[in-house]
């Protein structure tokens, strides 16, 4: 009775424990205000999240720069520490460098054409045995609005002419390439401080999706943005490949179909924000230059001058040819 009864209590303490790591909460790191009009990563982390937990897995969201900066969070995914993170497509870089060819200006026409290329070739996958080599899984490559834009304190920009005199934030050195060969002055700045820098005169402007500096508040010191549609400002979300290698394989199929339901999501929320972002950032006082096809040919005729300084000959070709094929 008593070996009965020790069986069925030992069975009880198994049971609880499953109960437990069943319930272990999978942190998602956000990197921008939970703002689902405005922050097109945070639609890809909030659906991401709500179909986990629709399916029985707990979630917990932690605002932007609340588990560290973009070093600290990518390092917290390698190592198992952190599950899901929103982060920086230049830090995955660090990991894969054919990342970078998403990145690439004037290389797709659309997110339809990004997309489509995705689909028809191995792009991700390549870029894929790269990261989880070292711990990290891309889940996606996340919109964070419609196609880029110039932002700037002093002047407007139609031509690469006019960015003469200009200093002008990038994120990294490949995007300085770019910059620099329309040009600009560059200077490389971390996203937290970027206002400062555009307050003090330290940066005169940066690129991105006319939604960033209303969703930022940058539209305070930013007063010109040219609509250059030079790329899509891309975000990725990554997973923890050690978490990920754990899961069931009913659980891997619901981290699954909740990063693509969450993509989906993030590319319907794209198509209405690339409508509305330059009308909204104009309505918040922003003078907009609405640069011409010519014109941003000039741009792009720059810009294909340096692709094989941001990624190698053939990762550069490898683009360029599955871009044209699929257009």
């Amino acid at each position: 009775m008593k070996k009965v009864l020790g069986l069925c209590l030992a069975l009880v303490g198994l049971l609880a424990l499953a109960g437990v790591c069943q319930a272990a909460e999978i942190k998602i790191a956000l990197d921008s205000p939970p703002d689902m009009e405005k922050s097109g990563t945070y639609v890809w982390a909030k659906t991401f999240g709500d179909h986990l937990k629709a399916n029985g897995m707990a979630v917990k969201e932690f605002p932007r720069d609340a588990l560290g900066a973009e070093e600290e969070k990518l390092d917290q995914v390698s190592q198992g520490l952190l599950e899901v993170s929103m982060s920086d497509l230049a830090k995955a870089g660090q990991l894969e460098g054919s990342i970078f060819g998403f990145n690439l200006p004037y290389i797709f026409d659309s997110m339809e054409h990004m997309d489509r290329t995705l689909q028809k070739t191995d792009l991700f996958k390549k870029v894929n045995d790269g990261t989880t080599k070292k711990g990290v899984r891309v889940l996606s490559l996340v919109a964070v609005g419609g196609f880029g834009g110039l932002s700037t304190t002093k002047k407007p920009v139609s031509t690469p002419e006019d960015l003469k005199g200009l200093r002008i934030r990038a994120m990294d050195k490949s995007q300085a390439q770019y910059l620099e060969a329309w040009g600009a002055g560059t200077v490389i700045v971390p996203w937290a401080e970027i206002y400062n820098a555009l307050q003090t005169g330290i940066a005169d402007g940066y690129l991105n999706a006319a939604v960033v500096p209303l969703l930022f508040k940058h539209t305070e010191v930013l007063k010109f943005y040219s609509d250059l549609r030079f790329a899509a400002p891309l975000r990725v979300a990554i997973c923890s490949e050690d978490w990920y290698k754990k899961l069931k394989p009913d659980q891997k199929k619901i981290v699954d179909d909740a990063a693509a339901k969450a993509t989906a999501a993030n590319r319907a929320w794209q198509v209405q924000i690339d409508k509305t972002g330059l009308e909204d950032l104009e309505k918040a006082g922003t003078k907009i230059t609405r640069n011409t096809a010519e014109q941003r040919a000039l741009f792009a005729k720059l810009a294909r001058t340096v692709y094989e300084k941001i990624v190698s000959r053939e990762v550069a070709e490898a683009f360029v040819k599955a871009s044209d094929a699929n257009r």
